[in-house]
């Protein structure tokens, strides 16, 4: 009888578990279908377009990022020869400007794109650069509008602050007047992370750098 039991609970555990598993994945599953294409079939120019009318205007949005990237890219070119022509530029050396982009997130309700621009006109290294698309209900959104409440930004600000300066290790150069206002995001399952270029709270070499922020401060 204990063993019949015991088969049981067993059982019902791992039906537990399984739902829970479906569950997150219907959170991904349930949104739209986001491509990736390439702009004039060029691999190092990618943008998003997100299925269905309503997300129109959001796509219009990603192409022009790219295409305002792309056109970075033929004045660099034009920088390039007249550089090379005046000897600040060795011969053989490349400039660029290229953008790729991701799928981060997508549910019924919330989408996040995540773009880096990629850069470099003849310094001492590139520089990357990111611009998120953030979808609520089909409309782009910036950060703030993300938190369900004004005292829930202030607090979101708050804890992402502290936890920067509690992992010194990980943020060296965050200090108080650190912030995550005015950032590029995206959405997880967990609430959503922001986004720090190189720079801004490590160094060159450790790349670009996230903060996680809880969900019980959004939407």
């Amino acid at each position: 009888m204990k063993k019949w039991i015991i088969s049981i609970v067993s059982i019902l555990s791992i039906c537990l578990v399984f739902s829970s598993t479906v569950s997150e994945y219907d959170a991904q599953a349930v949104g739209p279908t986001v491509k990736i294409k390439k702009y004039k079939n060029n691999r190092y120019y990618q943008y998003a377009v997100i299925s269905g009318a309503k997300y129109k205007r959001a796509n219009a949005k990603m192409l022009e990022h790219t295409k305002k990237i792309y056109k970075v890219n033929a004045k660099l070119q034009t920088k390039l020869k007249k550089d090379l022509k005046s000897g600040r530029a060795m011969k053989g050396m490349q400039y660029w400007s290229k953008i790729s982009c991701k799928k981060k997130y997508s549910s019924s309700s919330k989408i996040s794109i995540l773009c880096v621009n990629d850069t470099y006109d003849g310094g001492a290294h590139g520089m990357q650069t990111v611009k998120s698309f953030n979808l609520y209900k089909g409309k782009v959104i910036g950060l703030k509008p993300a938190f369900s409440s004004e005292k829930n930004y202030v607090d979101g600000k708050s804890y992402a602050k502290n936890y920067m300066l509690n992992h010194p290790n990980d943020y060296p150069f965050a200090d108080h007047q650190t912030t995550i206002a005015g950032h590029s995001f995206f959405w997880t399952s967990k609430g959503l992370k922001v986004v720090f270029d190189p720079y801004e709270v490590n160094s060159y070499a450790a790349g670009i750098q996230y903060v996680s922020v809880p969900s019980k401060y959004l939407k």
